[in-house]
């Protein structure tokens, strides 16, 4: 399994992963909401990514082969075992693998980078983009394992590992060992693990100075500005104001313009993905499961048609689409069709994932059954307009690490999840 691919912006479910061949536009509308940040969320998965390239380099400066992606991933790993081992395995939205990692057969390097070990998605995939848009990495393509510690990576990192030592070894050398199986982990209720815990748990926060570093490559670069209004508006003291759509004054007028843009894209594609789901429903309990769209269709599929319509329009009215030859507003156009099978049809056509078109007849394909909401998210519309680039949510969890207030919010999160 190469874990070095990127899968599209918002991953839904592993087996239900459905783009309609809209991924670039929506990567597209990320970007341009914040430009060069990918799906980081927290600050200690892109330290995580950067040790484990810092690792790996030293591995292969010592003769043995390794890729940057299995180490980072047994790092992640590992940390993540760490974490949950000193929470008694309860679940956090920082920490991936809480049922894998539960029971490894050692504690080895071998163990932590088996393929079938730890999760198909770690966290490191959220940094791909992060990690030279940043300026952490020197890159000759974008893949993972094509990138190479910098001197900024290494100041960060050094910065987020200044209190460990072990053995008179930074944490990067002690994991290279361990890598090289030459070292193993220390035992538990020593310093020496309380020190590697505290460095690689995802759950404690990372050095003050390590955060300051972050902040200012966060800051700086060619897409500084982008950047820099959308940290200003997470840190709106009244960020209600602004949830209708009105524009913030650090915000570009442009910026502000694509933002919107691609919220309102964002809504169609759901809208879309809704309505292929109200046919899911209907034809689940059917033997055989299929519709034909030559009789009457329900009035269930007809108001998800409606749904669309309202949608693409509402994109379409906006007249500003920044993606690559107007390719959002072929799609939604494709949505306005007059003929509500038409519209069906051509988004049938796209996916072929859980459903496929034959003639007049709507089929099941590989990934048919159990259909989802789209809008699994529970975010709160009094902080953001609707629909908003996720990444905006993101750079407002982030902040509130900056803010040293991360624990407060995950902890007013789940009071809300109850």
């Amino acid at each position: 399994m190469d874990w070095g691919l990127m899968g599209p912006e918002k991953v839904l479910s592993q087996r239900r992963t459905r783009t309609l061949g809209l991924s670039s536009i929506v990567r597209k509308f990320n970007d341009l909401a914040v430009p060069g940040f990918g799906g980081v969320k927290y600050a200690k998965s892109v330290f995580l990514a950067c040790l484990g390239v810092d690792v790996a380099e030293k591995v292969r400066q010592s003769g043995k082969q390794v890729t940057n992606i299995q180490v980072t991933n047994a790092i992640e790993a590992l940390a993540c075992y760490l974490a949950y081992g000193s929470t008694e395995w309860n679940a956090d939205d920082r920490l991936r693998g809480r049922t894998k990692l539960n029971n490894p057969a050692d504690l080895s390097y071998k163990t932590f980078s088996g393929n079938s070990f730890y999760v198909t998605q770690p966290m490191r995939m959220s940094t791909v983009q992060a990690l030279p848009g940043l300026g952490f990495v020197e890159s000759k393509g974008e893949r993972f394992n094509s990138f190479s510690l910098n001197q900024q990576g290494k100041d960060f990192v050094d910065a987020a590992c200044a209190s460990y030592r072990c053995h008179r070894l930074s944490i990067a050398e002690f994991l290279a060992r361990w890598v090289k199986n030459e070292k193993q982990l220390p035992s538990l209720y020593t310093s020496s693990f309380d020190d590697l815990l505290h460095v690689m748990s995802p759950l404690v926060r990372i050095e003050q100075h390590a955060l300051n570093v972050f902040k200012q490559a966060l800051l700086s670069g060619e897409n500084n500005n982008r950047r820099r209004g959308v940290l200003k508006w997470t840190q709106s003291e009244n960020l209600q104001r602004y949830v209708n759509w009105t524009k913030p004054s650090f915000i570009e007028q442009a910026h502000f313009y694509d933002i919107k843009s691609g919220a309102f894209f964002f809504k169609l594609r759901n809208k879309s993905l809704d309505l292929l789901n109200v046919i899911e429903a209907e034809m689940e309990p059917l033997n055989p499961s299929r519709l034909e769209l030559s009789e009457h269709l329900s009035q269930s599929i007809l108001d998800a048609v409606s749904n669309l319509r309202e949608a693409a329009n509402a994109f379409l009215c906006l007249e500003h689409d920044p993606s690559t030859s107007k390719e959002a507003t072929y799609f939604a156009k494709q949505c306005l069709q007059k003929n509500d099978v038409d519209v069906i049809k051509s988004l049938l056509e796209r996916d072929e994932v859980v459903l496929r078109c034959r003639g007049e007849q709507v089929l099941p394909a590989a990934a048919f059954g159990k259909p989802e909401p789209v809008n699994n998210e529970d975010h709160d519309d009094s902080l953001f307009p609707k629909d908003i680039s996720f990444r905006v949510w993101n750079m407002y969890v982030l902040n509130q690490d900056f803010e040293n207030k991360l624990e407060e919010w995950l902890g007013l999160e789940g009071d809300n999840d109850e």
